[in-house]
């Protein structure tokens, strides 16, 4: 499996935990960016650091049950993907799948953020996230 496709499936798990408002188990969108923020330390490249850095806000919003805090990480992890994208031309797809991915995110924040205004959002709001389609 591709690091692209283990995101993937990472994301699909957080996007289900979100969308049972994290009633079920909160440590498994923990358990994904924790995997993600080490693996992505391990690299050690300054250029994905701002990356790290906006998965542990994420991370942070979600153990506040925060929507609009999530909404924002989203966003900016989306646009951080796009932009680490910008130079990835390769014949195995994986820039593709990179802008692809930073569509979703961005989606995710969309979705979040009619979420966070809806009346009544807070730590008992039900989230309803779309999970990435293959």
């Amino acid at each position: 499996m591709s690091f692209i496709s283990e995101v993937e499936s990472s994301i699909q798990t957080i996007f289900a935990a979100i969308g049972n408002g994290f009633q079920m188990d909160p440590g498994a969108g923990f358990n994904q960016i924790d995997s993600w923020i080490n693996h992505l330390r391990s690299i050690d490249q300054p250029v994905l650091r701002p990356v790290v850095t906006e998965l542990e806000t994420l991370r942070r919003h979600i153990e506040g049950n925060n929507a609009a805090g999530m909404a924002q990480a989203f966003q900016n992890l989306g646009e951080l993907t796009a932009q680490s994208a910008l130079t990835t031309h390769n014949f195995s797809g994986e820039g593709d799948k990179a802008r692809e991915f930073s569509q979703k995110l961005i989606a995710a924040a969309g979705n979040l953020r009619l979420i966070a205004k809806a009346p009544g959002a807070g730590a008992a709001t039900s989230y309803s996230v779309d999970a990435p389609k293959h």
